[in-house]
């Protein structure tokens, strides 16, 4: 019995490890477990502070912790994340207004922003911001709490700022999209930055390397047919759906 629930346990440790957040379901899946014993394991698991419950599943205790901080993740599918923001950057039209969020992936977009003319680029990154002025990008730049990992600037100054604005895009980053939680980020601030953002945009794009797929983060910021995802290779789940949107890079 004891070998039992170890072997259980360290499943359940390992698909956290693999994807931060995961349900009860899927624990019942991989562990042939009911769901009694689930909730058992879950509340051992935490217990010992190897685990947050959440509702329908767990987190790790170090999940909110553990996001990735901007320089290192801007080395990450460099590629592929240049190539989307070559063709995100297609969509914006000569004196619009667009947001960026503070993520390494619409960071890409900003050297093919350059040339279009009368822009308005609106961010709550930092990094976003001093790439703006290098480039020279007419910029606004909303103001809150800064947090040092992603240089996002985030709180409620920032969401009750951005309810004041509209926007003809938005460009979005996420660390997950799945086909259960739609889009997903790790911190629920920024959750809410994200959300309100899409609502005030009359185009909304998220830009996803295939590496972000079938992944999902603590926190959903908006549904899979809130927003045309741009990527460089699609799964297929996705393509299958009918009321969903894509963009395949073009390369």
């Amino acid at each position: 019995m004891k070998v039992l629930t170890e072997l259980r346990e360290r499943n359940i440790l390992r698909l956290l490890r693999e994807k931060q957040v995961i349900k009860v379901d899927e624990i019942m899946h991989a562990n042939q477990s009911s769901i009694s014993t689930v909730r058992r394991d879950l509340k051992k698991l935490e217990a010992e502070g190897k685990l947050v419950r959440v509702h329908g599943g767990a987190q790790l205790e170090n999940g909110l912790q553990t996001e990735t901080d901007f320089q290192v993740k801007s080395k990450m599918n460099l590629l592929e994340k240049n190539e989307i923001g070559r063709q995100a950057a297609e969509l914006v039209q000569s004196g619009e207004i667009i947001f960026l969020d503070a993520g390494t992936s619409t960071a890409t977009i900003i050297p093919y922003l350059a040339e279009i003319e009368g822009l308005l680029v609106v961010t709550n990154g930092l990094t976003i911001a001093g790439l703006l002025s290098d480039f020279d990008i007419n910029a606004y730049l909303v103001g809150g709490q800064l947090k040092n990992k992603t240089r996002a600037l985030i709180g409620s100054e920032v969401t009750d700022r951005i309810r004041t604005f509209q926007f003809d895009r938005c460009f979005m980053g996420t660390n997950g999209v799945s086909q259960e939680l739609g889009f997903t980020t790790p911190d629920i601030q920024e959750a809410q930055i994200k959300s309100e953002v899409i609502k005030r945009s009359r185009n909304a794009y998220v830009l996803a390397d295939s590496s972000k797929f079938n992944k999902t983060s603590f926190v959903r910021f908006a549904e899979l047919q809130d927003a045309t995802i741009i990527a460089d290779h699609c799964p297929e789940w996705l393509k299958a759906e009918e009321n969903i949107y894509y963009m395949e890079v073009q390369k």
